[in-house]
C-alpha cells in the first residue's frame, strides 16, 4: 500500500499541471515533463532559501561576535 502523501503529491501536480499559463514559451504540454521540471524547479529553490538562511546565520554570528568584542 502507498503511503497517504503519494496521493497527496499526485493531486498536486495534477493541479499545478492544469492551472499553468497556455500559450507562454514556459508552458510544458508533457505531463511527465512538467513534473520533472516541477521537481527540479522546487530543489533549487530550497538549496537557495538554504544558501540565504545560511548567510543570514553567519552575518548573526559575525554580529555577534563584534558585539561581544565591544563590550
Amino acid at each position: 500500500m502507498k503511503p497517504k502523501h503519494s496521493f497527496t503529491r499526485l493531486v498536486m501536480m495534477v493541479w499545478l499541471y492544469l492551472n499553468q499559463p497556455l500559450f507562454k514559451p514556459k508552458s510544458i504540454l508533457n505531463p511527465m515533463m512538467f513534473s520533472h521540471t516541477y521537481d527540479r524547479e522546487l530543489l533549487e529553490r530550497c538549496y537557495v532559501r538554504k544558501c540565504e538562511i545560511e548567510q543570514q546565520r553567519m552575518l548573526l554570528e559575525r554580529c555577534w561576535q563584534y558585539s561581544c568584542e565591544i563590550f
